[in-house]
């Protein structure tokens, strides 16, 4: 049996990843953020998801490139949005048999309880962390607010995109 070893470089993961906690759906609190930073988060993609049975899931992209202070901004949900649509033709005696069962997963499985993230990449990375922390911390619709250091995930690499 060959084995394989995934080689993962701290360089890698070179950004900060803060978890937040919020009742409110993806597009509401996108904006928040926005109006919140002064930015302008746009949904730039769909990031799949493939699980070992063959589904893919797939979460909401949202970035933001602020040119004037080296900083790109991701806002990502940890629930996914919906499942591509499959036919499961094998089980004809399932208690749903006939009817669409939405699904989802979570990108970061170990934070079953934080419901999106905002990953901020670049050069004054470090120099505006706080700042954009304590700015987002004074949105009411947030219930908690944390750093994450994504070298402790097990599911770091689902972060990588």
């Amino acid at each position: 049996m060959v084995k394989h070893i995934l080689n993962t470089s701290n360089e890698d993961f070179d950004f900060v990843l803060i978890g937040i906690t919020s009742p409110e759906n993806q597009y509401f609190l996108a904006g928040k953020i926005d109006d919140t930073l002064g930015i302008s988060l746009f949904l730039s993609d769909y990031i799949p998801f493939s699980l070992k049975d063959g589904r893919l899931f797939k979460f909401s992209l949202f970035r933001f490139v602020d040119s004037e202070l080296s900083l790109e901004y991701f806002f990502i949900p940890n629930t996914s949005n919906f499942e591509e649509p499959h036919v499961n033709s094998a089980v004809k005696d399932d208690l749903f048999a006939g009817f669409e069962v939405d699904e989802s997963v979570k990108l970061i499985k170990e934070l079953p309880k934080t419901d999106y993230f905002l990953i901020l990449k670049g050069e004054n990375l470090h120099t505006f962390q706080y700042k954009i922390i304590d700015a987002i911390k004074s949105i009411p619709e947030i219930v908690q607010i944390q750093s994450i250091e994504p070298n402790d995930l097990a599911s770091k690499r689902n972060l990588i995109f």
